[in-house]
C-alpha cells in the first residue's frame, strides 16, 4: 500500500503545484525562475504523473557490491506502474542577485496495477538540497545569455533499511544557458558537475554509483510558444526525454496541465535501480515549468 510518508509528500504539494500551475501562463526565463517573488513555493524540476509507465526489465533482486545491501528473491514486479515526480523550490534569504534556496524532489514508482498484493510502493527517492544561486548580469557565452550559477549540496536517498537502502550525498555546481529565438522559442542548457561526498567504507550503500550515474548531467530544454516542451537529461550510462503538449494542443478539460509523455534509457532511474539497465515509456499529464 501507499506509504505515509508518499501519500503526505503528495498531498502537501497538491496546493503549490496548483498555484504554481496557474501562474505559468507563458514561459518565463532561465533567470526569472531563480528571482524571488511572493510566492511562498515555486517549481522547481519537471512535476508530472504518469498514469502508465511500461518497464522493460523490473528489478526484482536490488544489488550492490556491498554484502549488506543484497536483497532477496522476493516476487516478481509488475511491468506495469504509475510513476510521479514533486519538485520545489523555496526562497529563504537575500534579495539581490545572490539567494539562497531550498529544493525538494521527490521521485516515486508506484505499483498501482498489482492489486494482488494491495498496490505497493516499489520506491520513493527524496532528494532535499541547499542551494546558493547567482544571477550574473549581461553575461553571453556562445551565443547564449548566462542566466545563473548555482552552487549546492544535495543528499540523495531511498529512506529504506537495509538491505534496501541507498544513498549519496553531494556538492555540485550548475550553469544555467539560454537562447531567446523569438516569438515564445527558446532553448536552455543546464551543464552540471558533481563531487560525492563521504563515499566508500563498510557502511556505504552504493560504492560504486558512480560508475553508472557519472560526475555530472546535461539537461537540454527547448519550450515552443508556451505550447509544447522537448526536455532531454544525458548522463554517462543514461537519456531520459520528456515532451509535454500544452492543452491548447491536446484538450481544454487538462486546463493548467499538459500531456506528458517520457523515455528512459539506461542505469539510474531510480536509486534501488542505479546498476540495472532497463527501458521505460510513459504517458501521464504534467505541470508546465514557470
Amino acid at each position: 500500500m501507499m506509504t505515509k510518508r508518499a501519500l503526505l509528500a503528495l498531498l502537501l504539494a497538491l496546493p503549490a503545484l496548483a498555484a504554481a500551475a496557474a501562474e505559468a501562463q507563458r514561459p518565463t526565463s532561465l533567470a526569472e525562475q531563480w528571482t524571488p517573488s511572493e510566492q511562498a513555493l515555486r517549481m522547481y524540476k519537471q512535476n508530472y504523473f504518469l498514469f502508465f509507465a511500461h518497464s522493460s526489465n523490473p528489478n526484482d533482486t536490488p544489488t550492490s557490491p556491498n554484502p549488506a545491501n543484497q536483497v532477496p528473491p522476493s516476487y516478481q514486479l509488475d511491468q506495469n506502474e504509475m510513476k510521479f515526480q514533486i519538485s520545489l523550490k523555496a526562497h529563504m534569504m537575500g534579495e539581490g542577485r545572490s539567494t539562497l534556496w531550498f529544493g525538494y524532489t521527490q521521485l516515486s514508482f508506484w505499483q498501482f496495477y498489482d492489486f494482488e498484493r494491495s498496490q505497493p510502493f516499489r520506491e520513493n527517492d527524496f532528494e532535499p538540497e541547499l542551494i546558493l544561486s547567482h544571477r550574473p548580469e549581461g553575461k553571453e557565452l556562445g551565443g547564449f545569455d548566462a542566466s545563473f550559477l548555482n552552487l549546492a549540496i544535495v543528499h540523495h536517498s531511498n529512506g529504506q533499511v537495509l538491505p534496501r537502502s541507498r544513498a549519496w550525498n553531494r556538492v555540485y555546481l550548475q550553469a544555467g544557458l539560454e537562447r531567446d529565438f523569438g516569438e515564445g522559442r527558446k532553448l536552455a542548457l543546464l551543464p552540471r558537475v558533481w563531487k560525492r561526498l563521504g563515499a566508500g567504507g563498510a557502511e556505504d550503500d552504493n560504492p560504486d554509483i558512480a560508475e553508472y550515474l557519472g560526475h555530472g548531467d546535461l539537461e537540454l530544454r527547448y519550450q515552443h510558444n508556451g505550447l509544447a516542451t522537448l526536455t532531454a537529461l544525458l548522463r554517462i550510462r543514461s537519456v531520459q526525454l520528456d515532451l509535454a503538449l500544452s492543452s491548447e494542443l491536446v484538450t481544454p478539460l487538462l486546463h493548467n496541465t499538459s500531456l506528458h509523455l517520457q523515455y528512459f534509457d539506461g542505469y539510474g532511474e531510480s536509486l534501488i535501480d542505479y546498476n540495472q539497465r532497463h527501458r521505460t515509456l510513459g504517458i501521464g499529464i504534467s505541470m508546465p515549468f514557470e
